[in-house]
């Protein structure tokens, strides 16, 4: 299954051993010999590319934060668990099943917008000093109470003693397609790693999306029930 393939994880030199090996079989035994920083940089890459394809489950984390009330930023540091704004998938106000969006700078003067309750949000600017720590504010920025936002965490790049939580024969094919379309000699080969890694991102991209979801959260159990006396 998805989930089984993903929590097989290999360390990213063995990565980089196992893309040398298919590069050998692909080119014959003992052509060549493969630099390993530059299939790591292959690697690396791949992984990157294919982390902001998806909000891959291994990389998210639900969290509940609260709001300053004064500047419309949480309360909490995000450096080490937000990197990007790109890397926040959805924010819901408490206890509500209505997502926040994102401000429209077009349409939309923030700065008339008044009241406690959390209405947009978009990414702290250049000037702001806590960019890093807060990575985004809500509008109005007098918003108060707690808001709950769903975000994935970017791996640092990868050393070689690191263990990646990804699919590794996604990784392995993207990489050895990677070096053989540089190379250039064995156009065959390219062709064919190129179809097994197309192949491989569609199967996981598959199973990523492959499951029930709730398309009416009013139809939700609800978390409270109110009675009213009839008269």
């Amino acid at each position: 299954s998805f989930h089984l393939r993903l929590t097989l994880m290999t360390t990213f030199s063995q990565l980089i051993a196992r893309t040398a090996d298919r590069l050998s079989q692909a080119s014959g035994t003992g052509v060549q010999v493969y630099a390993e920083d530059r299939i790591g940089e292959m690697i690396q890459h791949k992984f990157d590319i294919l982390f902001d394809r998806q909000f891959w489950p291994q990389f998210c984390t639900w969290q509940q934060v609260t709001l300053d009330g004064t500047l419309g930023v949480a309360t909490v540091d995000f450096t080490d668990i937000i990197k990007r704004f790109v890397d926040i998938q959805v924010i819901y106000p408490e206890n509500s099943n209505t997502m926040l969006t994102k401000l429209s700078q077009s349409t939309l003067n923030p700065f008339n917008l008044s009241g406690t309750s959390p209405v947009h949000f978009e990414a702290l600017g250049p000037t702001a000093t806590n960019k890093t720590t807060k990575v985004f504010n809500i509008w109005p920025k007098t918003a108060t109470g707690d808001i709950i936002l769903r975000y994935r965490t970017k791996p640092d790049t990868f050393t070689l003693q690191d263990t990646v939580d990804f699919d590794d024969q996604a990784l392995i094919l993207g990489a050895t397609y990677d070096y053989l379309e540089d190379d250039g000699t064995n156009p065959n080969a390219t062709q064919k790693f190129q179809g097994l890694f197309e192949s491989r991102v569609e199967q996981l991209e598959a199973d990523y999306n492959n499951g029930p979801i709730s398309l009416d959260p009013a139809n939700a159990r609800p978390a409270t029930f109110s009675f009213t006396a009839l008269p």
